[in-house]
């Protein structure tokens, strides 16, 4: 009974602005589709109550990827992929046409944050102990996006055709040829030949505007899926007493969950966060106030330092040194650790490939039965080591690149 009463309070507040027909119109709509129960049950399905900011970079990260697609298309519309018209298009936008050229700039910066913030997001997750059963497939599929945002960032990075792009391309390319077994073919896909030319800008600007966009795109709405079927598991603070609780006390918690809670198959003790809040109206104003002041702060980065563009490109000038994305810069240096031939793959395929793989293997490799990450030492070491790694091998490239 309440649960109608609520309902039709839900109801009347999406139609109360509406009359007439438009309201007839509406509960027709609503009768054969049901928008209100589905608005209903995105907006009052149940959240853990503590550490709820954190939260926030998962919405966040997906609105930042909306962010990237639609500034994107409006780009499309002056772009040319064309290695005489690429560069030319862009040069025009950020000398004749200021809109575009914003556009642009918030292209490059939403890309730019939405590395830090889907990091600080994996971060975040990791800590939490979030990946363990029953969300195994969630953290491997949010790996995978990971992979394919970086994937975007190095294609688009291409795109301009400037120096930087046209070096960045070669450099990559020439990577490519050592891949163990068949990296010269591999090579020779990505160039659309043994050479450098147009093909090799059509086909980076297709896979970065077709093929990876057709992986992400249902893999984010399988990240959803998983989500909204297991629930946020959130910080380990939503589970500080579970082991001093008694049967009877875990069983009047699983009893009043609320869906969709509790998360089956999983230890009965962390099936359910200890306090629970409704997503809606808590959790929604923090993340859209979290994905707002983003988006706010890119806006401001593409006005006042907007997208630069260097000169075009020009494959006579061999004394110019590419400078890789600042996302790229741990694996810039190991290419420059292992210079010779038979070195390369190891720097730039077999070590990323192992630490990929391991990344993906955390949850079966987690046996901990804690949350809290003084409790799962096992993992929380290694992890701890590899993010210093990755910090000192970025602070050599930049010592490198930049004399510093």
């Amino acid at each position: 009974m309440a649960e109608e009463l609520e309902r039709s309070v839900l109801v009347g507040r999406l139609t109360r602005p509406i009359s007439g027909l438009m309201a007839t119109t509406y509960r027709w709509v609503d009768e054969r589709l049901g928008v209100t129960d589905l608005v209903h049950q995105l907006l009052y399905e149940a959240v853990p109550r503590r550490g709820a900011w954190a939260y926030s970079l998962g919405s966040a990260t997906l609105i930042l990827i909306v962010l990237q697609i639609v500034t994107g298309m409006f780009l499309l519309w002056t772009y040319v992929p064309s290695t005489t018209e690429a560069w030319l298009s862009l040069n025009f936008i950020e000398h004749h046409d200021e809109f575009a050229a914003i556009v642009r700039g918030m292209h490059l910066w939403g890309a730019y944050i939405l590395f830090v913030v889907i990091g600080l997001h994996m971060v975040r997750t990791f800590v939490s102990g979030s990946y363990k059963k029953p969300r195994e497939l969630n953290w491997i599929v949010g790996v995978v996006l990971f992979l394919l945002v970086l994937g975007l960032g190095i294609t688009g990075a291409m795109l301009p055709w400037d120096q930087a792009a046209y070096w960045t391309a070669t450099v990559v390319t020439h990577v490519v040829d050592y891949f163990p077994i068949f990296g010269t073919q591999l090579q020779e896909i990505l160039r659309g030949g043994p050479q450098m030319g147009p093909a090799t800008l059509t086909r980076f600007f297709a896979i970065h505007i077709w093929l990876l966009p057709a992986l992400l795109v249902p893999l984010i709405g399988l990240h959803l899926i998983l989500l909204r079927r297991h629930g946020e598991h959130g910080s380990w603070v939503n589970y500080e007493g579970v082991e001093e609780e008694t049967e009877a006390e875990r069983a009047e918690r699983m009893a009043r969950a609320e869906a969709p809670y509790p998360a089956l198959p999983s230890d009965p003790g962390y099936a359910v966060p200890m306090d629970l809040d409704d997503f809606f109206p808590s959790q929604v104003f923090k993340d859209a106030l979290v994905s707002f002041g983003l988006v706010l702060l890119i806006f401001i980065m593409a006005i006042v330092i907007g997208a630069p563009i260097e000169r075009a490109a020009n494959p006579a000038a061999l004394n110019y040194v590419p400078t890789p994305e600042w996302f790229f810069l741990p694996l810039d240096q190991l290419l420059v650790q292992f210079p010779q031939a038979w070195m390369i793959p190891v720097g730039v395929f077999i070590l990323p490939g192992i630490g990929t793989t391991l990344l993906i293997l955390v949850p079966f490799l987690d046996r901990t039965p804690g949350r809290q990450p003084w409790r799962r030492p096992e993992v929380m070491v290694p992890a701890l080591f590899v993010l210093l790694f990755l910090i000192f091998e970025a602070m050599l490239a930049v010592n490198r690149l930049f004399n510093l």
